[in-house]
């Protein structure tokens, strides 16, 4: 009976040794298990909304990059319909023999002058057609197309045909160029406006460029100065 005691006795003194020995569980750990939770969710939240952001911006900058390379071309385009290098023409066709305004038949007869070549004298640049004057009606007739003329003349009456083809439903007329100085021949038609830069550097020395051209609608119309008074 003694015995058993002892036994119970050294029973109850080591589990109390062992609990007295045994480290005590930290304080506060569920609560911060909790917090790094939390914080780890909102992390998680922030990520996925820059994430989304992300992806918005790359569309953003991808549409961005579609557009730039659009206008590229475009600007690519333009310059190389406005490349006076590389758009050089020829507007004599052999087969309208030139003429002279003012003469029989070419009575539409157009004049302004410069001087075109700075040689301290001043050239005669002509456009003429052979639209036929109405003179019950004092105004021209003119036909579905006519054959057209722009010519520089010196004062020695040399001349040099910048122009000399068919123009088909529409008309010519010359601007001067004073910062050339040269000339801008306008082709007016009912599909719309080419512009040619001629420069004149003698008889017989010129060089004509495309200088811009503008597509309109066949359905197009011009503005007629009758509306305006």
């Amino acid at each position: 009976m003694r015995r058993a005691s002892v036994a119970i006795l050294l029973a109850a003194t080591a589990a109390v040794f062992v609990a007295c020995s045994s480290p005590p569980p930290p304080s506060g750990t569920s609560m911060e298990v909790e917090e790094l939770s939390a914080q780890v969710a909102e992390l998680t939240a922030v990520n996925q909304r820059l994430e989304a952001e992300n992806r918005e911006l790359e569309a953003r900058v991808a549409e961005l990059d579609a557009k730039v390379k659009e206008l590229e071309l475009r600007n690519q385009n333009l310059a190389d319909r406005l490349s006076p290098e590389e758009r050089e023409v020829n507007l004599i066709n052999p087969r309208f023999p030139p003429a002279v305004g003012g003469e029989p038949g070419w009575e539409y007869h157009q004049v302004l002058s410069a001087d075109l070549d700075n040689d301290g004298m001043e050239e005669r640049v002509s456009v003429t057609t052979n639209a036929f004057w109405m003179e019950d009606r004092k105004e021209f007739g003119w036909d579905d197309g006519h054959p057209w003329h722009v010519y520089v003349e010196e004062p020695d009456g040399t001349r040099t045909y910048l122009f000399s083809d068919w123009v088909q439903l529409g008309k010519l007329d010359v601007i001067l160029d004073r910062e050339g100085p040269g000339v801008f021949i306008v082709y007016r038609r009912d599909g719309g406006m080419i512009i040619y830069r001629a420069t004149y550097q003698g008889p017989g020395q010129f060089r004509t460029v495309l200088s811009y051209q503008i597509p309109l609608s066949y359905s197009a119309t011009w503005a007629n100065p009758d509306m305006f008074r």
